[in-house]
């Protein structure tokens, strides 16, 4: 399948946008969203870790939006091992016109088969084949999911024009390992390989893959806890807790046209229409009943129990009372949550344990994340919501000069320009944290924070879902020390 591809209207804005930010760029950040609420963290297949919005590298006329779900994932974790739960609705939803309510919603919903209940493997034999199609009819493969897509059209709660675009689709199983996976474990783009085409050139994925962000979670938390020699930080020497475990990846392309208020391709970076806002969420029936015989039944209404725009708001800015009632809100509810914005921990705790200054509260310029930035991802009157912005009009950036410090490094194509895989959401939201976009704080140490983890423990994959392949259970280990200094380090699909 092709695609058409467009000339990059928006190159030559990034040294002028960049200038325009100055002093109003912020982030709520610091890590990927890993256990960020009480209600989620007892909770794991409704937590989402990730969301990520780009323009396709190798398409440049779809979007890619990738959700990730379930932290922590140890591949050796059978014989019950991850997948997607049934009686949860998944859901990517597109906010096109800055009212903070969805405009389109692409809904996931699962079916767990087992083939029978004679055993305790999960597979009882080589799963033989090279892709998808030849695993998923596989007898020795015991359990495994299939799923279904609609695509929504107005507020998903109350819409009534809900259509089914995919159905009876194959999560991918989990890699178990080489002696259950003779052939190799291969999730090549196509259809055979894990990959739908469906309405109009929209492809779906859906699997475990290897956690793509990259951090040292160890050192965040530990009250900013600098390892020997890695201060400031950006110069490695962090150890990067999530190598070695997996996560579960929803990922659709969908064409441009598909998702702007307008439904065409806007080449006028100026162009407030041609800005969407992405989110995800997961969504339970009301009841839960735990029967005697160990089985459980779920009525009711499905209730928003999880969301996640941009990376962390919910972890790291709203308060530990107020993280499920975040998980349940809308975003055009965020005002709700805007002192945590205002007057944010962060900085406060670079102050007390690294004795560096910030500008002083309120943070009145942390707003223009939640709102969105002037001639970048704000249109006029944009309500304030937690939405991963992103600009369809800007072609993606070339891997040979694309950064992982996104627009600290005039890099417009990337974060909080949307967010790809690569981009160090980290370092990035320290750096702004500590006041780098702000007069007289753009010094060090400020701007040279970070994690010491500058790429992910392995590389992404070059085409679509580009989240690499999962650890296999017989083969991974943790804390891989190999690290990759650039963003969008990428190996072949095999």
């Amino acid at each position: 399948m092709r695609f058409p591809r467009f000339k990059n209207p928006g190159s030559v804005w990034a040294p002028a946008l960049l200038a325009l930010m100055i002093g109003s760029l912020s982030t709520n950040l610091l890590a990927s969203s890993h256990r960020e609420a009480p209600g989620t963290s007892v909770d794991p297949l409704i937590d989402a870790t990730d969301l990520y919005a780009f323009r396709d590298p190798n398409y440049p006329s779809n979007i890619v939006m990738i959700a990730n779900y379930i932290p922590g994932e140890e591949p050796a974790g059978g014989p019950n091992f991850y997948h997607f739960g049934e009686n949860i609705r998944y859901e990517i939803k597109i906010d096109n016109n800055g009212d903070g309510i969805e405009d389109i919603t692409y809904r996931f919903t699962f079916k767990r088969n087992v083939r029978r209940g004679d055993t305790y493997t999960y597979n009882d034999g080589p799963i033989e084949g090279v892709n998808a199609k030849a695993w998923g009819s596989d007898p020795n493969l015991i359990v495994y999911n299939t799923y279904s897509v609609d695509k929504i059209i107005g507020f998903s709660p109350q819409s009534t024009q809900i259509t089914r675009i995919g159905t009876d689709l194959l999560e991918l199983p989990n890699n178990v390992g080489p002696r259950s996976f003779p052939d190799g474990y291969d999730t090549a783009t196509g259809a055979g390989g894990g990959v739908y085409t469906m309405d109009n050139n929209v492809q779906v994925f859906v699997g475990p893959r290897r956690d793509p962000f990259f951090v040292d979670l160890g050192m965040i938390f530990d009250l900013v806890n600098y390892r020997p020699g890695t201060l400031p930080g950006d110069h490695g020497g962090g150890i990067d807790t999530l190598a070695g475990f997996n996560v579960h990846t929803i990922a659709i392309s969908v064409p441009i046209e598909q998702l702007t208020q307008t439904g065409t391709v806007i080449t006028n970076i100026s162009d407030p229409r041609s800005i969407i806002g992405v989110w995800t969420t997961a969504s339970r029936p009301a009841s839960r009943l735990l029967n005697s015989d160990g089985t459980r039944t779920e009525t009711g209404a499905y209730v928003q129990v999880s969301r996640l725009g941009q990376p962390l708001i919910n972890e790291l800015v709203v308060p530990r009372a107020a993280k499920d009632l975040f998980n349940a809100s809308f975003p055009n509810q965020d005002a709700q949550f805007a002192a945590g914005v205002l007057d944010p921990e962060v900085p406060k705790l670079l102050k007390a344990l690294l004795n560096v200054n910030s500008p002083s509260a309120p943070r009145n310029d942390l707003l223009n994340l939640v709102q969105g930035f002037p001639g970048l991802t704000r249109r006029p009157n944009e309500t304030i919501a937690d939405e991963l912005r992103l600009n369809t009009s800007i072609y993606p950036t070339p891997k040979a000069i694309a950064s992982r410090l996104g627009l600290l490094a005039s890099d417009i194509g990337g974060y909080p320009n949307g967010r790809r895989l690569g981009d160090d959401v980290v370092d990035i939201t320290l750096r702004v944290f500590a006041g780098v976009l702000v007069n007289g704080f753009n010094i060090a140490p400020n701007n040279a924070l970070g994690d010491g983890v500058d790429g992910p423990d392995a590389a992404f994959l070059t085409g679509f879902p580009y989240v690499g392949r999962p650890n296999s259970g017989y083969d991974h280990k943790h804390d891989n020390p190999t690290l990759f200094p650039n963003s969008f380090v990428e190996a072949d699909p095999e």
